[in-house]
């Protein structure tokens, strides 16, 4: 059986919250590796480092936009 993409227009309210778990949790994950990095940067000035902290906070926000995303959906959904 072939696993179907999240398509977020398809999705039910169950799919919604379950991306919305995801979300939570790379976000969490981006913040925590985001502050390694600041921390790394700050001890060595290291342009990798710096690099790495735009890198993160541009996932961070793009991150930021899925969830607002997601929650108008389920907003929509839920009325």
């Amino acid at each position: 059986m072939k696993k179907q993409k999240f398509v977020l227009a398809e999705a039910s309210l169950d799919e919604i919250n379950k991306q919305l778990r995801i979300n939570m949790f790379t976000i969490v994950m981006l913040i925590l590796v985001l502050f390694m990095n600041i921390a790394q940067f700050m001890r060595d000035y290291s342009l990798l480092y710096g690099a790495l902290i735009a890198i993160m906070a541009f996932f961070l926000f793009v991150m930021a936009k899925s969830r607002t995303l997601l929650t108008m959906r389920k907003q929509e959904l839920t009325k």
